[in-house]
């Protein structure tokens, strides 16, 4: 299967729209979740997620990945069937998280955002750095499941 290639504009397009669903429900208070709870539920989702990459932990990962999953990067748009024969390439050894924000974005929906720095190769190329990454997870059946994975390297 080919590897597609995702374009700038289509990666700024999908920024933007985090962005302003971010924006539009930043200031309106959900009534079944504390803005603490949801800090620390975001937390423990984004912890969650570092922890299975960082122990290259497919079994794991698959558990709480939508089926409905998408990955942006530069370069690079992947579907769980991507995400399932990439995953052996990708070698995350440590994740230093400077700045985070964590946003309900609906009722069922909660959207992450970091700031930080990854020692990180993939596919036997060092591409460790510093990168913005956004992750959108959805409840589902009363399981949050992870939906949307984004990374952008900071220059």
């Amino acid at each position: 299967m080919k590897r597609e290639r995702f374009s700038a504009a289509n990666l700024l397009r999908l920024v933007a729209f985090l962005v302003v669903a971010a924006g539009l429900f930043a200031g309106f208070h959900w009534p079944d979740a504390s803005s603490a709870d949801v800090t620390s539920l975001g937390a423990a989702l984004d912890q969650q997620l570092s922890d299975v990459y960082l122990r290259q932990d497919w079994a794991a990962l698959e558990k709480f990945v939508a089926p409905d999953y998408a990955a942006f990067a530069p370069d690079i748009q992947w579907d769980l069937a991507a995400l399932k024969r990439e995953f052996p390439k990708i070698h995350l050894r440590g994740y230093h998280v400077e700045r985070q924000q964590i946003k309900r974005i609906s009722g069922d929906a909660i959207l992450i955002v970091d700031i930080g720095t990854m020692q990180e190769s993939y596919d036997g190329q060092d591409i460790s750095g510093r990168y913005w990454t956004s992750d959108v997870w959805v409840r589902r059946d009363g399981k949050w499941l992870l939906l949307v994975e984004q990374e952008v390297p900071l220059k």
